[in-house]
């Protein structure tokens, strides 16, 4: 007999064997009652909880607005389930007890402590509350972190509800419980955290009346290393080092200079490093030549190419959204802001209070939806996940279930972008100004919503201001909560790949960071440098973090989030078809983009092209991280696909220049290598590859090797 998901009526017992018969001298429906239709399920988006509820009857979600349940359950004809007059008659009782047909099936029996307590309320005559008695302030779950060593340790949680007159209550019995990484630890329905057997840390979420917490435990099954991990001596694998010691992971060595050239010219330029760019690297004996290294690809071209693509596909620059001369002002104006190192603050003050025309003007293409401009909820959800990294979408409809924006919330944000209209052009494009007049209307009271910083105070402006203003300075503050920490993990994501927090726009409580001390670290540097992007990207590149080699040893093959070694990423679509371009020395052509000279020059992901579609160039669509899988179509087109095989066969390819400069076969296959990976061939690789070419016919062979280095995880992958 189950009374949700997973849950059955013995394990809900034993979670409420601890708890006391005593029933409160004050109710609150929203307090007492509440928490158990959400223990119990009867709140939940597959049951009453739904928007369109079961059966004629909907509650809403996760309790999340009890005046409303109350109502629906009290005092509303006819579908009230509460009778006053005979107590053990309300359906509210009789149904989830199954002592009448209850198409949800049972929810919790007649002598459990759920059904004595609803009874006990409806006796007392079904009150509300008062609204002077102490509201539900937060949740407090012990012990603390604590990581669990060994398979199948157990940890017994206990949550206490905190109220506003700093009374508390033991609620465990009445906490709903999740594990956000059930392979490294799993919670039951009594809050017993155990280690399945997996190393790492996971997220226990928390939930009871309204309020949550999401308190971290970690497991490791791992040894404690008997070598001892490098001194960390920057600040960065301080914080790296702190947490692999806690879960007994060792860091990989330190990356080769090879391996280091190629990661970071595909990373901060996306391109590859030519062979006579790699042999005067690796030959350098200047202890400084990583960082020197660094300093002089920042100042390239391809630097803001790169941050242009990137920032494109976050802001959706697609000629699906904006003609396609506001797609070009667009890219245009992004590409000239990282050109000039533009910090990020003003970047996105540039954005959020643009006006203009959007045809000649980038900044308002932000706005802009083709030749209408985005409604203010479509720009409150845009805005939230760019520039605040939050997903605050969700509450357009209803309160966030997990996470503590109200509807009221989303609402008060989208009036900050309500004043913003736009004013047709004759070329069919638009205008933004600042109508003053304009507002949006809060579902909830259906007056206009009341503009608000977000998770604070009012803005305060006279009649007629423009709103976005003060919105953006109290954004871009150097001590606001969520713009320089997004920035700060979106740098860290570029980079490391993966974020701190991960995906970079669903900062929660219930989504916790990885290594919270490193976020805080990487977001101070980044705001005591004034926004500078540049300063960032030396910080992270500079520690031994961003350095540590691809290859796994026993304890961290399966790390992939605790930064122990470097993670394989596929190269972008872009940067890809670039590279064999840059190595065949046969450049694509866009003929309707003359400005694009390279891939990741385009200022539209619509271009046509199969090779790009194929690797996944992003769709902005949505906001959201590229796809980095490898998938069956891609395989197929290393295999059969024209492009590769066309450029290297083509009479002015490089090949074919190395060929006729004379060089040896060895000579020739070193350039091939340092062109393609970097590095020089392994004496084993020379020497199976010069006895294959002596076999011959040499062209061919030679054809063959580079076409198979090309097609090879090492060239695709960037590691």
């Amino acid at each position: 007999m189950r009374l949700r998901l997973g849950i059955t009526t013995a394990a809900v017992s034993a979670a409420l064997s601890a708890q006391t018969a005593e029933m409160p001298k004050r109710w609150s429906f929203a307090a007492h009652i509440t928490p158990i239709l959400t223990f119990g399920g009867c709140n939940q988006s597959a049951c009453h909880g739904s928007p369109v509820g079961k059966n004629g009857f909907k509650l809403s979600l996760y309790g999340s607005e009890p005046e409303k349940d109350y109502a629906v359950l009290v005092t509303s004809a006819p579908g009230r389930r509460v009778n006053t007059k005979a107590p053990a008659e309300s359906l509210m009782l009789r149904k989830p007890a199954m002592l009448v047909a209850h198409g949800g099936g049972p929810r919790f029996k007649k002598d459990s402590s759920h059904y004595q307590t609803i009874r006990a309320w409806i006796e007392a005559g079904a009150p509300f509350g008062d609204a002077s008695a102490p509201a539900l302030a937060r949740l407090e779950v012990v012990p603390g972190y604590t990581v669990l060593k060994k398979k199948d340790q157990t940890l017994p949680l206990t949550v206490t509800a905190i109220y506003s007159d700093s009374s508390r209550e033991d609620v465990t019995g009445l906490s709903i419980f999740s594990s956000n990484d059930d392979g490294v630890v799993k919670v039951s329905p009594a809050g017993l955290v155990t280690a399945v057997g997996g190393t790492g840390d996971a997220a226990i979420m928390v939930r009871y009346a309204g309020k949550f917490a999401a308190p971290v435990f970690g497991a490791t099954v791992l040894p404690v290393p008997t070598a001892k991990a490098p001194a960390a001596l920057h600040p960065i694998d301080r914080e790296v080092y702190a947490k692999l010691q806690q879960l007994n992971i060792s860091p990989s060595p330190l990356c080769s200079d090879a391996e280091f050239l190629r990661r970071v010219y595909l990373d901060l330029i996306g391109t590859l490093p030519s062979a006579g760019e790699a042999r005067v690297f690796l030959s350098s004996t200047d202890p400084d030549k990583r960082k020197h290294l660094v300093d002089a690809l920042l100042e390239r071209p391809e630097y803001a190419d790169v941050q242009a693509l990137l920032w494109a596909d976050r802001l959706r620059s697609d000629s699906r959204f904006h003609r396609v001369g506001g797609v070009r002002a667009y890219y245009k104006w992004m590409r000239e802001e990282f050109a000039v190192n533009r910090p990020l603050d003003r970047f996105a003050r540039a954005l959020l209070t643009a006006t203009g025309p959007n045809f000649t003007e980038g900044p308002p293409n932000f706005w802009g939806n083709y030749d209408k401009i985005s409604t203010p909820i479509e720009t409150a959800i845009q805005a939230g996940q760019v520039f605040l990294g939050v997903r605050i979408g969700c509450a357009q409809c209803h309160n966030h279930p997990f996470e503590k924006w109200t509807q009221s919330d989303f609402y008060s944000m989208a009036a900050v972008f309500s004043q913003v209209v736009e004013f047709p052009t004759k070329n069919g494009n638009f205008d933004l100004r600042i109508d003053p007049m304009k507002a949006v209307i809060d579902p909830a009271t259906k007056k206009a919503a009341v503009p608000r910083y977000l998770g604070a105070g009012l803005i305060d402006l006279p009649p007629g201001e423009d709103r976005r203003v003060p919105f953006a300075a109290w954004l871009t503050r150097k001590d606001n909560p969520f713009f320089p920490r997004t920035m700060a993990n979106i740098v860290w994501r570029n980079l490391m790949g993966r974020g701190i927090v991960h995906p970079v726009d669903d900062f929660r409580e219930t989504n916790p960071a990885t290594h919270p001390a490193l976020l805080a670290l990487l977001t101070k540097e980044l705001t005591d440098h004034g926004f500078d992007q540049k300063h960032l990207i030396r910080f992270i590149t500079s520690s031994r973090a961003y350095q540590h080699a691809g290859t796994a040893n026993e304890t961290n093959r399966l790390d992939f989030k605790y930064y122990s070694r470097a993670y394989p990423r596929r190269m972008m679509s872009e940067v890809y078809m670039d590279a064999v371009a840059q190595v065949t020395a046969i450049p694509d052509v866009f003929k309707e983009w003359i400005e694009a000279r390279r891939a990741i020059q385009l200022p539209d992901n619509r271009y046509p092209s199969f090779f790009l579609d194929v690797f996944e160039r992003s769709s902005r669509l949505v906001i959201c991280d590229r796809e980095e899988n490898v998938t069956v179509p891609q395989a197929l087109h290393f295999v059969n696909g024209p492009e590769i095989q066309q450029k290297i066969t083509h009479e002015n390819s490089r090949l074919n220049q190395w060929i006729a400069t004379g060089f040896t076969d060895a000579q020739l296959l070193e350039e091939m290598f340092l062109a393609t990976l970097s590095r020089k061939p392994s004496p084993r690789e020379k020497d199976r590859l010069l006895t294959r070419i002596s076999k011959g016919p040499r062209k061919e062979v030679l054809e063959d090797t580079l076409w198979a280095i090309l097609n090879s995880k090492e060239f695709v992958f960037n590691h």
